[in-house]
């Protein structure tokens, strides 16, 4: 089979390689991918940014979906034909990751999916909703599924409820559509007037661009009649993180997703203390909140938005224009 892998850090290291067609043993399947999606932090693996990959070569990208056209013995629950992608996380099934569920990701310490075809157990694909094409489905697993811990797993979160989504990447977008859809007020902000139109045109009730106004949490506080936002989803980190907190209302959740503008949180214990805020870290999800999220997209007939597709050969510019940051929505690559 074909593949696409990293045998040193540089996105221009990758390279085409062929593999050995996989065969799926018992409780396992064979899955032919369709597509796949790009993530930041596949950007940051391949630029060797992102962690230490021990054992190179690594075949990149966390995020596709396909057909599985092969099943091992004592399979029960998934035939050929089936359409699924792969779990984030192919060992966390259910519950917190108190051991070592967390200690394999796919396209780190697993393959990932810029290959023809990939073997997997049976618990670590997840169906993939009928209305979804083999592209948006392969938007899911890291993006959708962090939004969707976002949401779903904040006890603030109500169809009364108002959240801000920073940005309009990947998971800033899904979280927009969930949020909407789960009827909760959105407020989105960005640099573009452009994409605040676009985001407008998903449901979002309110947009801010930050460049125009650098004060945007005291801005989206003022949108909730002083307030202030039951949740603010937090992409940027150390450049954000102080703005978020004048948005938020007292006793209201902040879920960090991201660090696009800095690990380090400069953090004032009085303005936490005064907030009375909630942080809650997210690191993607489990199967439990995966397929929990795909039920969620198949009754609101969600569909990601994709902001452009690459082909196969062309696997390497999809992974440096994610670095550029001027998408909307997703990036994917069409096998």
């Amino acid at each position: 089979m074909k593949a696409l892998e990293l045998a040193e850090f540089g996105i221009d290291k990758l390279r085409t390689v062929t593999l050995d067609d996989p065969q799926p043993e018992a409780g396992q399947v064979l899955v032919k991918f369709k597509a796949a999606s790009v993530n930041y932090r596949d950007f940051m693996i391949a630029e060797g940014m992102f962690a230490p990959v021990e054992d190179l070569p690594v075949i990149p990208l966390s995020d596709g979906a396909g057909e599985v056209v092969a099943i091992g013995e004592a399979v029960s629950e998934l035939q050929v034909g089936d359409r699924v992608t792969p779990l984030f996380f192919p060992r966390w099934l259910s519950g917190d990751a108190l051991g070592d569920e967390r200690s394999v990701s796919t396209g780190l310490e697993a393959p990932g999916c810029l290959r023809e075809y990939g073997v997997f157990d049976e618990s670590a694909v997840v169906k993939v909703p009928g209305h979804l094409s083999a592209e948006e489905g392969a938007c899911f697993p890291c993006a959708g599924l962090t939004a969707w811990s976002a949401l779903a797993t904040n006890p603030d979160q109500s169809s009364k409820g108002v959240v801000l989504v920073l940005g309009t990447g990947g998971v800033s977008i899904f979280a927009l559509q969930f949020a909407k859809a789960m009827g909760a007020t959105v407020i989105v902000t960005s640099s573009s007037d452009e994409k605040l139109a676009h985001a407008r045109e998903l449901g979002a009730d309110h947009g801010i661009n930050y460049q125009s106004t650098p004060e945007w949490g005291p801005a989206a506080k003022k949108l909730t009649d002083g307030r202030g936002v039951d949740l603010v989803v937090e992409i940027g980190g150390t450049s954000t993180l102080p703005q978020s907190f004048k948005a938020i209302r007292r006793g209201g959740h902040i879920a960090i997703i991201g660090a696009l503008g800095g690990a380090q949180m400069d953090l004032s214990v009085y303005e936490l203390i005064m907030t009375n805020a909630h942080l809650h870290g997210i690191g993607v999800g489990n199967r439990t909140g995966h397929e929990a999220m795909m039920s969620f997209v198949d009754q609101n007939r969600i569909s990601p938005v994709i902001h452009q597709t690459y082909s196969f050969a062309d696997a390497a510019a999809a992974m440096r224009d994610i670095a550029k940051g001027g998408h909307f929505g997703k990036l994917c690559i069409r096998f």
